[in-house]
Formats: C-alpha cells, structure tokens, sequence
C-alpha cells in the first residue's frame, strides 16, 4: 500500500489513532508526495452539500476526518497552503500531541500573526500561550499578550464565568512585565467583561478592581501606574480604550501631591483627539491653579487650544481655569484676557457671557490691543455679550459680514458649454460622455453625433472605436456604484449608433472594411439581451418607470435622423451649464427647421422650451422676427414673454403648454392647462402634504405560533397626496367621447412623465440631476417625488436615500428658479435632518433664496414647525443650523431670519419640546440685531404659552422686553 493509499485509507476509516505514527514516519519527499492529495481530499470533504430531505447544509466530513485532514495539513502543508484551511487545530488538545515531536519553522509567526488580524482563537489563551514560549516553541509577543491577557481574569464555566484575578499572581512575569504592555498596545481591557453576568460585577469594572487590589499590596507600582495610565489615555488608541485608561486614572484617586508631579503628562494629554480624555485633565489642572508649582506658562500655552474645543464643558472649565488665574496673576491678567476672546467662536450665549465677565473683571478699557481683540470677535458676539463688553466695544458693523455687495449674483449669466467643432473634440467627447463628469453630456453626445454624421470616414471611426468598446462595455459590465440608468441608456444609444454604420456596410468603401469588422467583433463579441431586443428602441427598466421617457424619446428622435440621414439639430441640447438653452440658440435651431420643412421632435421641443432663458431679450425678439413665421415665431414670442392665446388650429400643443405653464405656474392659465389631461398640481408641483404620527402594522414572527404575527405600532411621516393623476370630466364629456369615438384624448406631455416609479431607490440617486434639469423652471413637479422616496420618515432609511437628496439639493444650488412649495418643503425638512451636509446644503438654498429675493423665509419656517409639532426630528438640528449657518450672512438674511423663526414658533404646539431654550435663544439674538421686537399677536400668545415652563421663563421675559 502507497503512503497515498494509506492515508485515504485512515481518512476514510476515521483512524485518529492511526494518524500521528503515520505521520512520525513521513519523510520529506513522502510529505511532498502527499500534499496534493491531501488538498483534493480537504476540498472533497470541506464541501457543503444539502443532507436528503432537509433545508440544512453540512459538510461531508465527520469531526474525527477533520481533525485528520487539519493535523496532516500541520505537518506535511507549507504556511501559505496550512493558513487556507487549518480547520480548527490549532487548540492546546490538538497540539500537545504533535509539537513534541513535530514544529514546522513558520509555527512562531502564525501564531503571533493573530496579533494583526481582527479574530484570535478562543482557544489561544493567556495560559497556553506562555506554555508555548516557556517551551520555546513560540516567541514571545506583546502584541499577542495584549490581545490575550485582558481574559485571563475570568474562569470559563459551563454557561457562567467566574471571577479570578488572583490568576494574575500564577507568573511573576504577569504582573511585572507583561501587565504593561497593555499600556502601550491596543486591546479589548475597557471590553473584556462587558458580557459577562458575574454577582461580582462592579460599577468600576472587574479590571479596574484588580488593579486597584493589586496596587494596594504593592504588587503594582502605583507611581508608574498613573503615569502610564495617563500616556495611555493619549496613545492613539481607539475612544473606549482612551476613556477608559483616564477613567482607571481618576479611579486610582490620585493625590494633588501626585498630580502636581504629573503635570507635565497632563498637559501633554490635553493633545488627545477624544474630548473625555481633555475634560479630565483639564479638570485636574483647574484644582491645582492656587498651588505655588503650578505651571502657568504651560496652562496659558494650551488655553486657546481648550477654547476652541467642541465640548462645552472643556470651555467652560478652561474659563474658570482663566478667573482664577488672573486673580492669582495680576501682571497676567491682559494676556489672560486676550486669550478669553477665543471663546467667542462659540455661538453659545452662555460660554460668551461667562468669556464677556471675565473680560470686564480684568480687562482695561483703554488697551487698544484689548479693543482690536475684541472687534475681530463683534459680528459673532450676542447681545448680552455685547452689552457686558460695551465700554470695550466701538459701535460698529462689519463690511464683510453684514453688506449684501459682496453676496454672489446668482442671475441669468451661465456658463457657457462648447460643442465640438471638429471630429477631434467629438472624438474627446465621446471617450467621456459615459463618466458622468458633466450631466450635459448627455445632450452633448447625440448633438454631437447628429452634427459628425456625414464625417463617418474609415479613419474617423477607427476614432471612435474606444468609445464604442466603452459603450459595451457598460451595457455588459457588472453595474458600478456611481452609474445611473441614463448611463445605461446613453451607451445603448451609442451602440444602436455603431449597429446603424455596421448596417451601412454594403456602401461603404473598400478601405473602410477593417473598420466595420472592428464594429462587427464587438457586436459578435457581446452577450447582452437589451441590445439584441431592440436597442435604444427596446431600451427600458424594470419598474418601467416614466421618469427616463424624456431622455429616451430625444434619443430616439436623435436616432431617427440618423436612420433617414436628417442634418438637423437637437433642439433641446443646452448652451448654457447647467443645462440651460438661451433663446437665441433655440430661434436659430427652429429656423433651420422651418427653413427644411421638417416638425421637430415632439418632447425635443418640450425640453428645449422648459430649458429656455431669454438673455439678451431684445437681441432675441429680433432674431425671432427675422428667422421665424407663424406658429414658430407666436411660440416664442410667448416664451419671450408676449401676450399669446391657445389656438385650435396649433400644430405644436404640447410645447405651447409647456411655454403657458412656464409663464403663469403656479398660478396656472386654464387656457394652457386646457392642453394637457392632468390635474394643475401635476403641472405645477403644488402637492397637499402633512407631517403626521401614522398608526401602521408590521409582522413579528412568533417563535410559540410558529408563525408572523401582526404589530400595530406608530411613525411619523411626510405624507404627500399626489391624487388622481387624470383630470375629472364631466358626465356630458364622459358620453360625448363615447359618441364621437375618433375624437383623439391629449396627448401625455413631459409632466406626464415625471415621476420615480420604484418603493426602493437603486440608481436613481445617480440620474436625479439631469431629471431634475428636465424641468429646470419647474422642478416642483418631481421634488415632491424625490421627497416621497426619499424624505418620508424625515431621517434617511439607506445611503441611496441620502444620496437621493443631496444629489437633488446640489442641483437646486445650480438653479435660478422660484421655489414652490415641494422646494420649500424640501429645504425646510433638510434643515432637520441627521446628515450634516444635508442641511449645509439646505441653508445654502434658503441663504440663495434669499439673495434672490425668491425664497418666502416665512414659509420655511412655517414648515419646520409644523414637522416639530410631532418632533418629527431633534430641534436642535435646525437650532445649530441657524446660528451657525444662517445668522449674520447680511441684514436681509437676518430680516428673513427673524421672519423663518417667528413663523416657525407660531406653528409650534403650546407645550414646549426640547430645543425650545436654543430656539428662543437665537430668536432674542436676531430681534436684537435687527433691532426689533415681538409683535406677532400668535408668536406673543405662543410665547405667553411657554412661559409657565421654568426653564424658559427668562428668556421669554427678556425677549418681550424688547422693543
């Protein structure tokens, strides 16, 4: 019998006892000889296979073959080949049988190599470990020992643990040496009794009560214990682990005696990232300012650096580090004082008042150096701030921060974009188009390939050839992150384009041969179903979703000139970022029209209309004159601004509804709606909504039913009503159409088809822009489905959500238009939201309303209270918000300001919530700086309301006493 036979043999049989003389008289060659065998007999019996009859998997081997295959892998595999598979041998039981007389080289580093992963072996514990190195079989590690020895105070039971530090006392070496690596690497200590039930379990914690033990009986150098307990703190280490070090430092009750001796490593500590960690350091630092060696130059070093932290109660306790100082240190105290002025970074009326009486207990009112400090600090003071400090304050106003010259215009001069004007550039273009660097590029490219179509050369498409390759690529490629359906679409378009030159291959000449059977590889070489169905023709998505029929139609449209040879452009591609068409450029495209006597594109022209800015108007009512006649140049002239009525005899319906309802929404001309079959908010975006406590049922599975059960439970939402999508028709309208049958319905329109069809975002988040752009004056219509997606339980249920909104926020930004009423609930609802950049973007869109003079601040306001009035989210998101994004931008911004939080308090509910302080707060401060008072009779009768609450009584009573 072969040494391969033989093994099979005891694998099969089950022979554990057989294993280990087999294994003894194994020489070199006989390992190498039994390695691939080995691997093939691990991958056979590792595989899962379903057991008959049943839903469960296993795998074929028993436990004694596993034990069989992981002990041979041991002694015969290299490291690299024994790591892919060690199935579980790597236990004290397992090994003691083995190492006596067998320890491969790489044993030492495979163990401490468990040091750098994020699982350790239960099995490796503290005990076997030293066993292994007492016996030399491993080196010993203090990152292993770190990982390890934070359990070796707990005893393992049958379903208990018990309490054993006395097993930190079984080595001398424990407590003298390896006990400090913990100090120095990082570990699971702060974690290593969190889930364990133990009757011993204290408040402190089991390691920290064994330390404590331990340095009471000298068995722990208590000195260099606090030393280290405070280097540890501030040792790169994750926030529980640095919490915990300097909360085992405050256990350890230091004297001041100790902590004056220590001072220099608590002000190193003050360096630290975990805000825990500096407020206790800097609490120790505040008890020793009256003792003779503390060091002041060092704390007056650090103070600025604890003024400007986020944690309040570090400021605050760096202030009074300050008092006490400058009562100590007269020569000091203008230094001091200067220093304090950092604390009005804070948009935090207490911390500035506590910061202002200092400054007025030790400040001179006659140091200009004081004055200048304090002035750098004046737009951001409030006003009892302000007040304490008025003998060091000049009344002033600051330039940059309250004028509205320097504010950005937002007006009507856009970025122009360059169509290519050589097969170069289109080339270039082509190569892009599919990386979403611009959403015009979608426009771009059919333009593009409608204005190059006769330059189709051999060598001009050999050009093209990357481009087509990325193309298929996309439509056969595995779906990436940051690519949206209309990627999809665009890259099938540019396919059914490569299909439509291939299919002109008959006519083309000789030379250009190459080049088509280049095209025909990558048509052969493809797999893809969409393409075979149809192309861009067959295009579409799963949840057939009428939100991608525009693009898809002005593709199509782009496609069928080039089928029937039409040079003739889009009408609809912008000239003007972000996706603007001035109208200048979309008179001269119609001209051409006209001129050939061709119909545009039927949704081309209604792009290209709701996408039209006049510019320079006069310019564009010449050129309408000169280049244009009948129906074409009335269009226009509405788009422009003309007085013009619907007519029956109007070949172009639709685009004249778009151009009327462009012109009048909201406030909807029935003449223009009289063109389309959809109810006014469907064409203007004025949707119903509530912010609302929904009861709902959701099913729990009952283990004892054995069965889902149903659970009635609650959820706040923004409920939209979107209604009936059809216009109601009167009875006689009703039997009309039923006796006159060939009269033709209206025709769907581009509002008929905005909308986000699916329960679930998937890469709709990656297309909202350039859906958004669609509509660019009226982009209310799909933002009240972007909220229903996206916003409707107020916080973000996935990062495709998130994405959703912010993606929708950032192409608002781009936008000049009036905000409607899904905008405004947009903004409002953002500005409670639990992402940061979220409601950045959303004070942005207010503070650009604003500027424009397009944005009702009242209304937003109006919004956020009523969401409050069921807590839809904390206060204090939009609270913080206010005063750090949106106060003191320039008197008009505080104006609207002041209006948003009126409107916003009047809406609320007679039983004040949490925040209502911080609201109230920022409410005196922006009535102070415009100078105003509280006159609303519903804000005063709100505020009376919430005046019998104790916390805010004051500052209720000091806002009233305004004015």
């Amino acid at each position: 019998m072969t040494i391969i036979e033989e093994f099979t043999s005891i694998v099969e049989r089950e022979g554990e006892a057989e294993l280990i003389p087999f294994l003894q008289r194994l020489d070199k060659q006989h390992k190498k000889e039994l390695v691939p065998v080995l691997k093939k007999l691990y991958k056979a019996y590792s595989a899962y296979s379903q057991e008959g009859g049943t839903t469960t998997f296993r795998p074929k081997w028993t436990d004694p073959q596993r034990i069989i295959l992981g002990v041979a892998g041991f002694v015969c595999h290299t490291r690299k080949d024994f790591e892919q598979g060690n199935s579980g041998v790597i236990n004290k039981q397992t090994l003691d049988t083995i190492l006596p007389w067998y320890c491969p080289n790489w044993f030492s580093d495979f163990i401490n190599n468990y040091a750098n992963q994020n699982f350790t072996p239960y099995a490796l514990n503290y005990d076997w470990y030293m066993e292994l190195v007492e016996q030399q079989y491993v080196r010993e590690s203090p990152l292993v020992i770190s990982r390890i020895l934070p359990s070796y105070i707990f005893k393992v039971l049958p379903r208990a643990h018990e309490y054993v530090p006395e097993n930190l006392l079984q080595r001398d070496i424990t407590l003298h040496e390896h006990f400090w690596y913990l100090f120095k690497h990082e570990s699971g200590i702060n974690l290593s009794d969190r889930y364990i039930n133990l009757p011993e379990k204290t408040k402190d914690g089991l390691w920290i009560d064994a330390i404590k033990k331990y340095t009471s009986e000298n068995r722990i150098d208590r000195k260099r214990l606090l030393n280290e307990s405070l280097k540890a703190s501030n040792n790169n280490f994750n926030q529980g682990l640095s919490g915990w070090f300097i909360e085992l430092f405050v256990k350890l009750e230091p004297t001041k005696a100790e902590i004056i001796e220590l001072q220099e490593e608590l002000y190193q500590i003050l360096n630290s990232p975990h805000s825990k960690v500096v407020n206790t350091s800097s609490r120790y630092l505040k008890d020793l300012t009256d003792e003779k060696d503390f060091l002041v130059d060092a704390y007056l070093d650090y103070a600025a650096l604890l003024l400007t932290s986020e944690s309040k109660a570090i400021v605050v306790t760096a202030l009074t580090t300050l008092d006490k100082l400058a009562k100590k240190h007269p020569a000091r105290q203008e230094q001091i004082c200067m220093i304090a002025c950092q604390a009005f970074i804070h948009q935090d009326n207490s911390i500035q008042l506590r910061a202002a009486k200092l400054i007025q207990k030790f400040g001179d009112t006659s140091s200009g150096s004081m004055k200048e400090s304090l002035e750098a600090y004046g737009d951001a003071l409030f006003s009892e701030a302000r007040n304490v400090l008025n003998d060091f304050l000049k009344e002033f106003i600051s330039d940059d921060a309250l004028t509205e010259d320097d504010l950005t215009d937002t007006g009507s001069d856009f970025p122009e974009i360059r169509m290519p004007e050589t097969f170069d550039e289109f080339v270039f273009l082509a190569s892009q188009s599919f990386d979403q660097n611009e959403t015009y590029h979608f426009d771009l490219l059919p333009a593009s390939v409608l204005k190059f179509q006769n330059e189709m050369t051999a060598g001009n498409i050999l050009k093209l050839m990357p481009a087509f390759q990325r193309a298929y690529q996309i439509i056969k490629g595995d779906w990436t992150i940051n690519r949206g359906y209309l990627d999809d679409m665009l890259a099938t378009f540019f396919v059914s384009f490569g299909q439509l030159l291939l299919s002109n291959k008959a006519t083309a000449d000789e030379p250009a041969s190459p080049v088509y059977q280049a095209l025909a590889d990558l048509e052969n070489g493809r797999n893809t179903y969409q393409i075979k169905a149809g192309g861009i023709k067959g295009w579409d998505i799963r949840s057939r979703s009428l939100g991608y029929k525009p693009h898809k139609h002005i593709l199509l449209n782009a496609f069928f000139m080039l089928e029937k040879k039409i040079s003739l452009p889009l009408l609809s591609t912008p000239t003007h970022q972000p996706c603007w068409v001035s109208a200048t450029a979309l008179i001269e495209r119609l001209s051409q029209y006209q001129r050939a006597h061709v119909m545009p594109g039927d949704m081309d022209l209604q792009i290209a209309i709701a996408r039209c800015f006049p510019g320079n108007l006069a310019e564009a009512i010449r050129l309408a004159n000169e280049n244009l006649t009948g129906e074409y140049r009335e269009l226009m002239g509405l788009v422009l601004g003309e007085d013009q009525h619907p007519k029956d005899s109007y070949k172009l319906k639709l685009a004249w509804l778009v151009a009327g309802i462009s012109k009048s929404s909201p406030d909807i001309d029935p003449q223009w709606a009289s063109f389309s079959s959809l109810p006014d908010r469907y064409l203007n975006g004025e949707f119903e909504w509530d912010s609302l406590v929904e009861d709902y049922v959701w099913q729990r599975y009952d283990y004892k039913l054995g069965k889902n059960v149903d659970v009635p439970a609650k959820r706040k939402i923004i409920r939209i009503s979107f209604g009936d999508k059809q216009k109601k028709t009167s009875a006689f309208k009703t039997v009309l159409s039923k006796i006159l049958p060939d009269q033709k319905g209206v025709e769907p329109s581009v509002y008929a088809y905005t909308e986000l069809k699916l329960e679930y975002i998937s890469a709709e988040h990656n297309d909202i822009k350039r859906l958004l752009y669609l509509l660019p004056q009226q982009p209310d219509i799909l933002i009240a489905h972007i909220i229903d997606k996206g916003l409707l339980y107020g916080d973000f249920s996935s990062a495709d959500d998130k994405k959703l909104i912010t993606y929708t926020l950032e192409a608002l930004l781009t936008l000049k238009y009036r905000p409607g009423s899904m905008s405004k609930l947009l903004i409002a609802s953002c500005m409670l939201s639990n992402d940061k950049t979220v409601r950045t973007y959303a004070a942005e869109l207010w503070i650009k309303g604003v500027t424009e003079a397009a944005i009702d601040s009242g209304s937003i306001g109006k919004i956020i209270g009523k969401h409050e009035c069921i807590e839809l989210a904390p206060l204090k998101r939009f609270t913080d918000l206010a005063i750090s994004n949106m106060y003191q931008i320039s008197p008009q911004h505080n104006l609207a300001l002041e209006s948003l939080l009126a409107c916003c308090i009047k809406q609320m509910n007679d039983l004040p919530i949490s925040g209502c302080k911080k609201l109230l707060e920022i409410y005196t401060e922006v009535l102070v700086t415009n100078k105003s008072a509280v006159t609303n009779p519903s804000v005063i009768a709100r505020l009376n309301a919430w005046e019998a609450t104790e916390t805010l009584k004051k500052v209720i009573q000091k806002m009233k006493n305004l004015g």
